[in-house]
């Protein structure tokens, strides 16, 4: 009994030392004051692992492709590793571990947070009995990358067909390229009234974002949309994608990205500096 409650517990046995060493186990577990019980010693880090996506994936979160990725590294160190003897001794073995490897403290932090949120849902329905100390790193890496006119010529004719109009749509508008722009639709552009649209929910605070169409912006997507047309015609299919390869949403960018800009003799600089630039 512990505080006014009968548990029953098997100890997967015969033999009655054995569920007399598991009564003392708990007994002594109630003396210092908690009982931890079967369900939490059997909660591992991939059980840790499974709520944090469901939870992601119930709500719909935009981070999901970013904590997949924290599980990744995190799952390297302490895949099959209870929850219970994740300490903050073992977080900060994992932190010193990642940063021989040279992972920047921002990284870091992502997988760490990402921890620190599967251990608040594992808590809250009785999978552990403590979330264990994380600690958080400084960060210095503010990015002051931008894309100077020249320098912005200078990628565009390196890109392959597919990618020159979503990047010139990002060079100019400065939206996100994954979630923002890689997303739209024919519905969300209005060539009459002229305006590019993110509706509510779309965007990073939820709110709808209008951008209005300029000279150059209209010409881009007017030849996307002539290039679209002809291609719908060729393969007898609708494409609802704005920016497409062969009609398939764009997803994947980064080896195309790196070789771009080797070409054009840049370095260190990411799609996002676009952001920056508009």
């Amino acid at each position: 009994c512990y505080r006014g409650k009968a548990y029953r517990e098997s100890s997967r046995s015969t033999h009655r030392a054995h569920a007399v060493k598991l009564l003392r186990r708990r007994l002594a577990e109630i003396g210092r004051g908690r009982l931890l019980g079967p369900d939490v010693e059997r909660t591992t880090f991939e059980d840790l692992a499974q709520m944090i996506l469901t939870d992601y994936r119930m709500n719909k979160r935009k981070s999901l492709r970013s904590v997949t990725l924290s599980l990744r590294h995190l799952g390297a160190t302490f895949t099959r590793t209870p929850a219970i003897d994740i300490t903050t001794d073992q977080v900060r073995a994992y932190i010193a571990a990642r940063q021989d490897t040279g992972a920047a403290n921002s990284s870091i932090n992502r997988e760490l947070s990402a921890l620190k949120r599967m251990f608040h849902l594992a808590e809250s329905v009785g999978k552990v009995h403590r979330v264990p100390r994380i600690p958080r790193l400084p960060e210095d890496n503010v990015r002051k990358g931008f894309f100077e006119a020249d320098q912005f010529a200078a990628i565009l004719p390196h890109l392959d067909e597919d990618l020159q109009p979503l990047f010139h749509t990002a060079y100019i508008t400065g939206w996100r390229i994954p979630s923002e722009l890689a997303t739209r639709q024919w519905p969300h552009i209005d060539f009459r009234a002229g305006w590019l649209r993110l509706e509510p929910g779309e965007t990073k605070n939820k709110e709808g974002r209008m951008f209005p169409m300029t000279r150059e912006l209209r010409a881009i997507l007017e030849r996307q949309r002539n290039r679209t047309e002809a291609l719908q015609r060729a393969a007898g299919q609708i494409i609802p994608w704005v920016f497409h390869r062969n009609g398939k949403q764009i997803k994947s960018y980064s080896k195309a990205w790196k070789a771009t800009c080797l070409k054009a003799g840049l370095t260190n600089r990411i799609p996002h500096d676009f952001r920056r630039t508009a």
